[in-house]
């Protein structure tokens, strides 16, 4: 269905509106230019917190978040400064309410990361048996300590589970290679 064919998505056309009908009867000129941007987006900002579907908080202390904040806002108008010398970007302010998912969801979802690192390590605990790490790990041999290196070596940090320490990588890797090897 994608983003336009969404309840977001007719909310941002609704902003974008609302914020173009108030700055063009309350302000004029480029003033109205500006209040466009900054109603609509702020509208469309306002509406992703709100009926965000997880619970929302910041994700950083709230000094750097409204410095964040400015700084996106920055970077709105400054797009709106340039169509002066780049004609197409006067199309590009209608879509600038578009970038308030970006935001919100950088800003504004510290909880959902949290809860997703605890249920990480929820998970990290129950998958690997304590008594399995023990056994993998006293029985473990030089080959396994040169395949470890060669697995360090040649995996790619990408695909590296977030929060989880090279030593509970370890745990499961020798898991793993014990299994493997009865």
């Amino acid at each position: 269905m994608g983003f336009w064919g969404s309840k977001n998505g007719a909310a941002c056309v609704a902003c974008s509106l609302i914020g173009f009908l108030l700055a063009h009867y309350l302000f004029s000129g480029v003033w109205a230019i500006y209040a466009y941007i900054l109603i609509s987006y702020h509208l469309f900002l306002a509406w992703l917190v709100i009926t965000a579907e997880h619970e929302t908080g910041f994700s950083l202390p709230i000094i750097s978040t409204i410095f964040t904040h400015l700084a996106c806002l920055a970077l709105v108008i400054g797009f709106t400064v340039v169509r002066r010398y780049v004609p197409f970007f006067g199309l590009i302010r209608y879509f600038i309410p578009a970038l308030a998912p970006f935001e919100c969801t950088w800003l504004f979802s510290a909880n959902t990361a949290k809860l997703a690192v605890e249920k990480k390590k929820e998970i990290t605990v129950s998958a690997v048996d304590k008594a399995a790490v023990a056994r993998a790990i006293a029985t473990a041999t030089g080959d396994d300590y040169e395949a470890w290196t060669h697995y360090l070596a040649h995996r790619d940090p990408r695909l590296r589970k977030p929060g989880m320490s090279i030593k509970e990588e370890y745990e499961q890797w020798m898991v793993v290679r014990a299994k493997g090897r009865s």
